[in-house]
């Protein structure tokens, strides 16, 4: 089984809000290879950005040396062309964020779920040929 964690789902797990029980399963089970996870390069910016933009500099620096060590249980997906045309296709026909657009592609590229609890995808669902796993549904 494949999984796709947006930002979204890694700022819940690492805030500890509501739902970081959930992703911290998906990552125990990624650790024991039962499940492969993988997070767009570019979500893995937006986290970084939001952590560091909400006055959590410390955090967003830790963040990314872990990152760069490659320290979590999850395959970084980086950009091709071929995602980007896929995210901006993606984006050009749905209200979704450009960053949203890269992770939905991803999980549609992979038939992957995708592990998020943003409002802006779950509102498309839909639309988008991908299953969610929704982080909210596990409060």
């Amino acid at each position: 089984m494949r999984k796709v964690l947006d930002a979204y789902a890694i700022l819940c797990w690492m805030q500890g809000e509501s739902g970081a029980n959930h992703v911290e399963d998906i990552l125990a089970s990624a650790e024991k290879e039962e499940v492969e996870v993988y997070v767009s390069v570019i979500n893995l910016g937006e986290v970084y950005y939001r952590l560091a933009k909400s006055r959590q500099r410390e955090k967003a620096s830790s963040f990314l040396m872990d990152v760069k060590r490659k320290t979590f249980p999850w395959k970084a997906a980086p950009i091709t062309n071929t995602r980007v045309w896929v995210a901006a296709k993606l984006k050009a026909e749905l209200p979704l964020s450009y960053a949203d657009a890269f992770a939905v592609g991803l999980a549609q590229e992979l038939s992957a779920e995708l592990v998020t609890g943003d409002p802006e995808i779950l509102a498309v669902q839909d639309k988008i040929g991908v299953s969610l796993d929704s982080v909210l549904a596990a409060r």
